[in-house]
């Protein structure tokens, strides 16, 4: 006779990682790390702790899961070239760095340099989704043949994404109010793709 098959678990509930996640930038939002306990965030998201450790091991997990969450959105652009995929991620980003989401985001990269729980929980991914889809939108690109062979995937990226960064994070709040997203995200995506075309021309 056959052994008696086992009988899979409870399928994860995704209305309990949304509440979960939610209270915990909540806490996170309000109280900083160090008031950060899993004992509110169950509280506040009516989930017990429990529960809670069967899906994050440790609160550094709990709040890289919650923050990077957030951030998905940017995760895939295709709109069949290379430059509006990377004017609509600058401008995408530049929306989300203004937001109290991305101002999470900073956060939680500040702390990072701080608190080694959170930056080891942030170096069990170290590509959020945001940067993997953008550099896949480069590589994309190097394939269509709309940057020569053997650029730096991660640089182009990284060049965008910072240049938004910097941006936003040194233009003052009253300048901000007045900026337009749109044309700067143009603006840094055309220097950058002419730099690196110019790069791989041959000296004369």
């Amino acid at each position: 006779m056959p052994p008696p098959s086992r009988r899979s678990g409870r399928p994860r509930d995704p209305d309990v990682d949304r509440r979960a996640l939610a209270a915990a930038r909540e806490v996170y939002g309000e109280r900083g790390w160090s008031g950060l306990s899993l004992e509110e965030v169950a509280r506040r998201s009516s989930i017990g702790k429990g529960s809670l450790y069967l899906r994050w091991p440790t609160r550094a997990a709990l709040l890289v899961a919650a923050v990077r969450d957030r951030a998905r959105f940017v995760a895939d652009i295709d709109t069949g070239s290379l430059r509006e995929d990377l004017v609509t991620f600058a401008e995408l980003w530049t929306a989300f760095a203004t937001s109290d989401d991305g101002r999470l985001v900073e956060r939680l990269l500040v702390d990072s340099h701080r608190v080694p729980e959170i930056a080891g929980a942030l170096a069990d991914d170290a590509y959020p989704e945001h940067v993997r889809g953008a550099r896949t939108m480069v590589r994309r690109g190097i394939e269509r043949g709309e940057l020569p062979a053997g650029t730096s995937v991660a640089l182009v990226a990284d060049l965008v994404a910072g240049a938004v960064r910097n941006h936003v994070a040194t233009t003052p709040a009253h300048l901000a109010a007045r900026d337009d997203a749109r044309g700067y995200a143009a603006a840094v995506v055309d220097t950058v793709l002419a730099g690196v075309r110019a790069r791989a021309q041959p000296s004369p």
